[in-house]
């Protein structure tokens, strides 16, 4: 027997679907195909989903709602929040010799340097395309290059049409793991965000979608695992081992990628565990097997993504870094978008610096470790995380930021803007955070036989890394004791080393030779990790170089 149905309309659009009563909003914006972030993958424990609803019963009724933890009975209004990200695009990318995989022969066919039938062209004339794709757990980067000559043809980018099933993979793999119906619902989700990602950027450039001839994804581990439709049982648990490492060689349409039947898909080999191709690609952007510089490549995420080069050793290894760096667990916590705060400084009063020149409305990950480290420097926060009362604090400290340590139902706060603010917990997200960040990087130097001093550089990759202040980063104890002038801000590595393989064959070969030969640890089984783990979750008891 048929059922009733109750139309939701999503606003801004707008956009409406029909769903049975009984769904959540949070599902029904899925069926609607909007991606409404859901950090905690909808268990109600973040409260990010706050969304406001309107009946359409005819009363102007209106409430601020979780849209995981509300059940739809009747026709409803409901009005989305506005946040778009901030997305790194921007890497730097190595010069390589152009002799990419894809080509056009003496007689004006496409072929494969790897032997790969290619489906030809009606029509030779203008650019032989090609994608090169960072596939980041929160976000998606497109670079769009013409294959006959190098040149870039457009750049685009969007958010991971998965943000509502978690902002962390280990949400996600749990959500696959429910049964065949929820893998396929991610899945879809990501198929459809590549798709419209690939549209905008040929749109941009004004090419024919059919006309792309190969793509280059790069990513972690479980974002490759469920794009390729991989087992992915085996990363939930230690000692967290993929299906399969790849390289992978694909058609567009066997991976359900609609917009891009004709192309050659291309997944360089994962290096192990949680660090994927993406940290390959990154890796390759930095010269890793080029020389012997003694070099660290940081990528600080959910997972922390640590690779080093020491001489003829190259080791890899990934911190649970959790989702507190990128605003997760943190009340008032956001991923860097309009109205996130991203940078702190403070004197006699908190000055910050909010993306889009709006109102303030949560605190991003660079703006979290800056504020922290602004705390520590004016003893609001002690050495083992404490924060401290108003009375506390040594007289030079002025009234106005006095004024912003403040009780509510007996704990202590910290406000930093409007309604944005730090508590204990939130310190102590931090300090979890940035302990398992430090202590990878104190075992991956010391299974090298290495301290700190002997590095030459330390670069930080990805979002996150591009936007934080190096020095607060070392004030707070994210990345050791390493002197700050080593320290390099290199983009969307990722993004770089996918363009470098799409562009050059031999620069793909030379990444799956350094796949080989990574030496990954796996630091869940390490009691050396455990140890320093617990060691590292106090904040160093003065400024980096004091």
């Amino acid at each position: 027997m048929a059922y009733d149905k109750v139309t939701i309309t999503f606003a801004p659009g707008p956009r409406s679907v029909e769903v049975p009563p009984g769904i959540t909003i949070l599902e029904a914006a899925r069926l609607a195909g909007l991606n409404l972030a859901a950090p905690c993958g909808g268990t109600g424990r973040c409260g990010k989903c706050l969304v406001k609803v309107m009946s359409t019963q005819g009363d102007h009724s209106q409430q601020w709602v979780l849209a995981c933890q509300t059940t739809v009975t009747n026709s409803l209004t409901v009005e989305l929040p506005g946040s778009p990200l901030l997305i790194l695009e921007k890497g730097q990318v190595q010069p390589v010799d152009l002799d990419p995989a894809v080509f056009l022969d003496d007689r004006g066919a496409v072929k494969h340097r790897a032997g790969i039938p290619v489906e030809n062209l009606a029509d030779t004339e203008g650019p032989l395309p090609g994608l090169a794709v960072d596939l980041g757990t929160t976000t998606l980067v497109g670079y769009l290059y013409d294959l006959t000559n190098g040149q870039p043809l457009a750049v685009a980018s969007r958010e991971n049409g998965q943000l509502s099933y978690g902002a962390d993979v280990i949400s996600r793999l749990a959500y696959a793991l429910k049964g065949d119906a929820h893998y396929r619902e991610l899945w879809q989700a990501l198929a459809e965000s590549l798709d419209k990602l690939f549209l905008d950027c040929c749109r941009q450039a004004g090419v024919n979608l059919c006309s792309v001839r190969e793509i280059v994804i790069v990513g972690n581990t479980p974002m490759v695992h469920l794009l390729l439709n991989l087992p992915v049982l085996g990363l939930a648990a230690a000692p967290f081992q993929p299906a399969a490492r790849g390289p992978f060689y694909s058609s567009a349409s066997e991976l359900g990628l609609t917009s891009l039947k004709g192309a050659v898909c291309y997944l360089p080999p994962l290096i192990g565990g949680f660090v994927g191709s993406d940290a390959l690609a990154a890796a390759l952007a930095q010269g890793f097997g080029l020389s012997a510089t003694t070099q660290l490549l940081v990528d600080i995420g959910t997972n922390g993504e640590i690779l080093l080069q020491a001489g003829e050793q190259l080791l890899a290894a990934s911190a649970p870094a959790g989702p507190a760096l990128e605003g997760g667990n943190i009340h008032c916590g956001m991923l860097a978008g309009t109205g996130a705060i991203s940078k702190v400084t403070m004197d006699y009063d908190v000055h910050p610096v909010v993306i889009g020149d709006s109102k303030p409305v949560g605190i991003c990950g660079s703006g979290l470790v800056d504020a922290i480290a602004e705390m520590l420097r004016l003893h609001m926060i002690d050495s083992s995380g404490r924060l401290v009362k108003s009375s506390e604090l040594p007289p030079v400290i002025s009234f106005k930021i006095k004024q912003r340590l403040q009780q509510k139902h007996g704990h202590n706060r910290f406000i930093l803007s409007g309604g944005v603010y730090l508590d204990q917990k939130d310190i102590r997200e931090v300090q979890l955070a940035k302990a398992a960040v430090a202590a990878g990087i104190q075992v991956v130097l010391t299974e090298a036989g290495l301290g700190a001093a002997a590095l030459e550089a330390l670069s930080l990759a990805g979002g996150f890394g591009n936007y934080l202040n190096p020095a607060n980063a070392l004030r707070i104890g994210l990345l050791g004791e390493v002197d700050c002038s080593k320290i390099h801000q290199v983009g969307n590595a990722a993004g770089s080393g996918a363009i470098m393989m799409l562009l050059s064959f031999t620069a793909r070969e030379r990444a799956e030779a350094l796949s080989r030969r990574f030496r990954h640890l796996e630091l869940a089984n390490d009691e050396r990790y455990r140890e320093v783990f617990i060691n590292q979750l106090n904040f160093p008891d003065k400024e980096c170089g004091v």
